[in-house]
């Protein structure tokens, strides 16, 4: 099976100061697999749901295609421990690539993390949404600007 696959440089160039930290580094976004994807987007419509946002009618069939209009506001109203794990997830389908020529690297948790600015977190989430859905949610995501 081929799985889409978009590569992502963060924009600017390097420097140690903050905000810039990340600039030019390179990310290689993979889509997920059928069957994850399905079972992440029902866990993310069933994590809107129970915040009390009202989903339209056959959402819960619809998957990611009933996410992309409304997901990321929707998700803000989503619990911390409901909506942890599915960034994490989400995130697990984003490698650095250093070097073209050498493997691409996992984002690592923690203090190790290749990623050094938060922003770019929500840089990789909203381009792996857009990867998924086809649907561009940039004026729903809250930026740093």
């Amino acid at each position: 099976m081929t799985r889409r696959v978009e590569k992502l440089t963060i924009p600017g160039v390097r420097t140690e100061a903050l905000g810039e930290r990340d600039n030019g580094k390179t990310f290689v976004l993979t889509e997920m697999d059928a069957y994850a994807g399905q079972d992440w987007a029902l866990r993310a419509l069933l994590a809107v749901a129970a915040s009390g946002v009202q989903l339209p009618p056959g959402a819960l069939g619809a998957g990611w295609a009933a996410l992309a209009p409304f997901a990321a506001t929707a998700l803000l109203d989503a619990s911390y421990s409901e909506l942890r794990p599915l960034l994490a997830e989400m995130l697990a389908q984003a490698q650095y690539q250093h070097d073209p020529k050498h493997p691409t690297q996992p984002i690592a948790a923690g203090p190790n993390c290749v990623v050094e600015e938060i922003k770019t977190f929500f840089i990789l989430h909203k381009a792996l949404f857009k990867l998924h859905t086809g649907f561009t949610v940039a004026a729903s995501i809250p930026t740093t600007e």
